[in-house]
């Protein structure tokens, strides 16, 4: 299989780089012939995957986190070239979704024979995101986490930035409106979910599936910060939809207003203010997924057309 593996030097203080020699060696090993470009800036990296459509690659691997993947979405959708993660980021909540390793090491040592797959790509405000897009405390969480005020990779940075917004941070008071379904009130967060987690693994929408077609709405309704560091574990495991301040609406079409503008994040990346508007269409995009001896693919249940 051709492929461009693009290097972000940036992600979780340069550890691409680092084990740039160990990704060479085993993409080799597994049969395949790369092409590695290390991205300086994130013009360059767009600029890269979309003269990969001209060249005939099979299949493009980026070597970064959910932040990296974020940013080279657009030019991924214009390319229409399969893509797949080396999962190099703090996070690494994109592979954690599709239930593949979250760990470059573990995914250095499992399959590199590669299938294709299709996943739903949602939008807000026109703009595409992978995994989550947010409303709330969590948008507050995620840029103290951008501005890399965790301390530390994955989960546990995540929950420090989580005891930090909480000293400052107000209920929101929002109108909210799910296809035909609409509500009003004052909500801690509203998590639009395409896929299960974000925050290194927080399972905000458990049940979400990246392909099924439609997006699952976690709505906190205002609780006290006592009550939301209580519940912290319950989101950890996914246990959480039974508390009655959650509401989990399924739909295709979100619209969230608010007062005044807030912050939107996705996949960890600002994407602006509200008025939001959220829209799970027919739109696809290809990735490629590790697929054990015998055909079996590593993830969620599509069929996989193997490379």
């Amino acid at each position: 299989m051709r492929l461009l593996v693009l290097i972000n030097p940036h992600a979780a203080g340069g550890r691409s780089l680092r084990a740039l020699p160990q990704i060479r060696a085993r993409l080799a090993a597994a049969g395949h012939a790369a092409d590695f470009v290390t991205t300086a800036t994130v013009e360059e990296m767009r600029r890269r995957i979309r003269e990969s459509a001209r060249t005939g690659v099979d299949g493009i691997l980026l070597a970064g986190g959910d932040g990296t993947l974020h940013q080279a979405l657009p030019a991924l959708a214009e390319a229409n070239v399969p893509f797949g993660v080396l999962p190099c980021g703090r996070g690494n909540d994109f592979a954690r979704n599709l239930g593949l390793p979250a760990r470059l090491d573990a995914a250095l040592r499992g399959p590199l024979t590669f299938g294709v797959d299709e996943i739903d790509l949602p939008r807000v405000n026109g703009e595409p995101f992978l995994s989550i897009a947010g409303v709330g405390f969590d948008a507050e969480v995620n840029q103290l986490a951008r501005d890399r005020q965790g301390w530390f990779h994955g989960r546990l940075g995540y929950l420090v930035c989580i005891v930090k917004a909480l000293r400052n941070f107000a209920p929101l008071e929002v109108q909210l409106r799910v296809d035909d379904r609409a509500w009003q009130g004052r909500i801690t967060l509203i998590a639009v979910a395409n896929g299960p987690g974000y925050g290194g693994g927080l399972k905000i929408a458990p049940g979400a599936d990246m392909a099924d077609g439609r997006l699952d709405v976690c709505v906190v309704k205002e609780v006290s910060r006592l009550e939301l560091l209580r519940n912290l574990r319950r989101v950890m495991r996914g246990r959480h939809l039974q508390h009655p301040s959650v509401m989990l609406w399924p739909g295709r079409r979100v619209e969230i207003a608010t007062i005044l503008p807030q912050p939107i994040f996705g996949d960890g990346e600002f994407m602006g203010t509200t008025p939001a508007a959220c829209i799970i269409g027919d739109a696809k995009i290809r990735i490629l997924r590790p697929v054990r001896q015998g055909g079996t693919a590593a993830a969620i249940r599509l069929s996989s057309k193997t490379l």
